[in-house]
């Protein structure tokens, strides 16, 4: 008798087994379809929500932590992009700015030219508009640059050189400008001869727009030092600078960007961007920050 029951009771246990795997394979299936409804819901819509399961499988746990961490990565994308898409706006609404000022003073005084008798005022009138212009081709030029750099067009020539021969050099070159500023260099330089590998006339070019960087924003004297630590040489450019934060100076390499918010300096705010990119490439790090009410910005090689 106990013979005739085991098969029953075989067939009766497969029967449960089958049943209780048929309705986990359904409750899978459902969550799935939850899962699936959720993320349709979080695609389309602006929300914080994650992705939440019912059931107690790894498996399902995994499949739902991966896609909160893709849905996670997804959203901060977007919020980059959308940054850089305002980033770029207010970029063309401030080229346009640059570029529109000095062209709106060129018209204005031909105007002004065309209906004048005097020679004296015309020819008062015709100095302005040279200087306009020539300020609209330093613009041009430094867009241009900044494009080509940006671009990897700018081959640079690595050489041994003398920095404080290099920095002396281009600190002259504004002889004439420190005096219309009254102010002046005060040169920290070592007495033995320091080298760096770089590109020179590039290195000119970042110390150029350094100082030009100081004469058109900064106030009181230009501190300038040449120092080895043994592991580099760091090079100092510092100025007075009352009313900036550390937050203002570490976006003064930001391409574009100008503390001056009136931008009446008739600058493109390219100049400092195009000192870090240059300085990158050759291998060395620049940084600002401010200091007793001193901004500093260092270059290491």
């Amino acid at each position: 008798m106990g013979a005739d029951k085991m098969p029953w009771l075989i067939i009766i246990i497969l029967i449960l087994v089958i049943g209780l795997l048929l309705a986990y394979i359904l409750l899978y299936k459902k969550e799935i379809r939850d899962i699936a409804k959720k993320v349709e819901l979080i695609n389309s819509n602006d929300t914080n929500k994650k992705i939440s399961v019912q059931i107690n499988s790894k498996e399902i746990r995994e499949l739902a932590y991966q896609l909160n961490d893709m849905i996670g990565h997804y959203k901060n994308e977007n919020i980059k992009i959308a940054k850089a898409q305002q980033e770029f706006k207010e970029e063309i609404t401030n080229i346009s700015h640059d570029l529109r000022t000095p062209l709106t003073s060129i018209a204005g005084y031909l105007q002004m030219v065309e209906s004048e008798k005097t020679p004296e005022r015309k020819k008062e009138y015709h100095g302005i508009i040279r200087r306009r212009v020539n300020t609209l081709i330093k613009l041009l030029d430094e867009f241009f640059e900044f494009t080509r750099i940006e671009s990897d067009e700018y081959i640079l020539q690595f050489e041994k050189i003398n920095v404080s021969n290099v920095l002396t050099e281009t600190v002259s070159l504004f002889y004439y400008d420190f005096i219309a500023k009254d102010s002046e260099p005060i040169m920290d330089m070592p007495t033995r001869l320091i080298y760096i590998s770089a590109d020179k006339g590039t290195l000119k070019r970042i110390f150029q727009n350094l100082i030009q960087n100081y004469l058109n924003h900064g106030t009181g004297n230009l501190y300038v030092s040449v120092k080895e630590d043994g592991k580099h040489v760091c090079i100092s450019f510092k100025n007075h600078a009352i009313n900036m934060d550390n937050e203002t100076a570490e976006r003064l390499f930001q391409r574009f960007y100008t503390a001056d918010k009136s931008r009446n300096k008739r600058t493109t705010g390219l100049g400092l961007a195009i000192v870090k990119n240059l300085i990158n490439q050759m291998n060395g790090e620049i940084k600002a920050y401010i200091e007793n009410s001193f901004l500093v910005i260092n270059i290491k090689f």
